[in-house]
């Protein structure tokens, strides 16, 4: 019998986090099951193609996505301007007919996304893929939480009692970070495992990055990725400004006190290529506010392709001496290629990520804090860290390499 799996919370490849995930657990599965299939939306499979090489040989096929019904996005709007509505009514969109069709003949279902069960991108967000699980479940077929952080949701408490209700229907849930366990073990939820992230597993990909490297290099590259969601983080135009500026500000400070190169690296692009949740286009636009001369900046600061895949940029990501992001994605591709790393942290996963890893949160830059003082001082500390941190990341990697794999066992034990 065809092992076959389906790919809920899935998003497209211009998010990079989501390609991750998708290589990773496909790659850990084939390791035991190597026949194994798995589908994956898309609503660009020529795109998707091109930047997944070889995903045939993978086993990854990918089928279209679908709108989400009219009802759903009326109601996500209502719910924005009249939030007690979700105390009446919160609906559940399940897969329409046309893909549950596709879905018939799957062993189970692998909820991924990393941290689709959260609040970080609005309530609609998770009432959507909630809805989207219990559809597939309701054909008897198992589901499979991997990997992911989840909430927390004490600030809802109506929804937080829903999603203990929503999670006790899997076969199966494992979590990636140690934050993320002991909250739903406190919800008195039992069929969790903690795991680590299956994208410390997706290994890198050599290629000619002289075409996106600054020309001068000095001591070295410092990789940086700003993402637009940090915005969120400001209550209007001046305060966002100020922050933009802190950013360009300490691009500068690099440039004059240091001799290292930086090279702006995007992690997530928008669907359709325009500016919505693209860091291409952000850090484009905030590198062209840089004061300094432009052979300076020519030879020093360089912003990195669009177009690069997963294991494209965790490979440009590699050739960094260190590493300040945003994206929790590309810190993990830092990590894991034993690069010396700050997370500007957006969201309570790289918190838990880096508490799991390190201890506490000395390479922790929360995004209210950020300002050109503190990225400097964090700079700083990786310098000052630089061979420690290299040293215990040469030592926990390849045991969080494992730990992503122990999913995998956990997974075997409910099919």
């Amino acid at each position: 019998m065809s092992l076959k799996y389906y790919f809920v919370g899935h998003l497209p490849l211009a998010n990079r986090g989501c390609e991750a995930l998708l290589r990773g657990i496909s790659t850990i599965i084939r390791e035991q099951q190597s026949g194994a299939e798995f589908l994956a939306h898309s609503s660009d499979a020529e795109g998707d193609g091109k930047k997944f090489a070889r995903y045939n040989e993978m086993g990854v096929n990918f089928i279209p996505t679908y709108r989400l019904p009219l009802y759903f996005r009326v109601w996500g709007r209502l719910n924005m301007l009249m939030p007690g509505l979700r105390r009446v009514w919160i609906p559940s969109p399940g897969i329409p007919e046309s893909t549950r069709q596709s879905l018939r003949d799957t062993t189970a279902g692998i909820m991924t996304g990393g941290d689709v069960l959260a609040l970080d991108y609005g309530i609609p967000s998770l009432v959507n893929w909630m809805g989207q699980a219990e559809s597939y479940m309701a054909s008897g077929r198992p589901l499979f939480l991997w990997g992911a952080s989840v909430g927390p949701f004490e600030t809802q408490p109506e929804l937080e009692r829903r999603v203990v209700r929503h999670l006790n229907t899997y076969s199966g849930v494992s979590v990636r970070e140690s934050s993320s366990f002991d909250y739903l073990e406190k919800l008195g939820l039992r069929n969790v495992k903690l795991v680590a992230d299956p994208a410390f597993v997706m290994m890198s990909e050599s290629w000619d990055t002289s075409s996106v490297l600054p020309t001068e290099l000095g001591e070295g590259l410092l990789g940086f990725n700003i993402s637009p969601l940090i915005k969120s983080f400001r209550n209007d135009d001046s305060h966002i400004l100020e922050m933009e500026t802190a950013v360009i500000e300490f691009l500068q400070d690099v440039i004059k006190r240091t001799n290292l190169a930086i090279v702006l690296i995007p992690h997530v692009d928008s669907i359709d290529g325009g500016e919505c949740n693209s860091d291409y286009l952000y850090m484009q636009r905030l590198i062209k506010h840089i004061d300094l001369p432009l052979e300076i900046i020519a030879a020093r600061i360089s912003l990195a392709s669009r177009y690069m895949n997963a294991v494209q940029t965790k490979y440009l990501i590699s050739q960094c001496r260190f590493f300040i992001g945003a994206r929790t994605h590309a810190t993990i591709a830092a990590w894991s290629t034993y690069v010396p790393t700050i997370s500007i942290a957006y969201s309570v996963k790289a918190i838990g990520l880096n508490t799991d890893l390190f201890g506490d949160l000395r390479y922790v830059l929360e995004t209210p804090k950020l300002s050109r003082k503190t990225l400097w001082e964090s700079l700083e500390k990786l310098r000052s860290d630089e061979q420690g941190i290299k040293i215990l990341l040469e030592q926990r990697i390849p045991v969080w390499r494992q730990r992503a794999r122990h999913a995998m066992d956990f997974l075997r034990t409910i099919l």
